[in-house]
């Protein structure tokens, strides 16, 4: 009996401790088990600029393209090794591509930016070079259906 009730304490009782944040208060929370916890922020489209410059300089190619867009608010355990981190982004982009699907209906994309954004963490430039930041965001890109991550840059 103590097992079953630890079991359900642990499934539901956990997400609810991302709902004590300030900024989660409404939004739907989750926990990824190795001590980050957080929520959806926003589920939406976004564009990614490509710059392709020749060695000389004597040409540019800039292509703009939409790709979907799953930002979450993080707490917890700030991981900054990519391993950890893209293990985190992979989780989070399969998790939220159902609600992203049915967010943004009858439109494909080829990529999905998924962004961490942890509110309370100084910036350390590790993925956006901004150093003067408080807020550190850990951003990388995945296919449409979430298969892996690959970080810009």
């Amino acid at each position: 009996m103590r097992v079953i009730l630890a079991f359900i304490f642990v499934v539901f009782a956990l997400p609810a401790v991302a709902q004590q944040e300030q900024e989660c208060r409404g939004k739907q929370a989750f926990n990824l088990g190795d001590g980050a916890y957080g929520c959806l922020d926003e589920v939406g489209t976004s564009s990614i600029t490509t710059t392709q410059t020749r060695d000389d300089a004597a040409s540019e190619q800039i292509r703009s393209n939409q790709v979907g867009l799953i930002r979450v608010l993080m707490f917890g355990t700030h991981g900054s090794s990519r391993q950890v981190v893209g293990s985190r982004l992979r989780t989070i982009c399969q998790t939220f591509l159902p609600t992203f699907n049915a967010q943004v209906t009858g439109r494909k994309f080829s990529r999905i930016t998924v962004a961490m954004v942890w509110p309370r963490v100084a910036n350390k430039g590790d993925f956006v070079p901004v150093t003067t930041s408080q807020v550190d965001v850990q951003v990388a890109f995945s296919n449409g259906k979430c298969r892996g991550v690959r970080f810009f840059g």
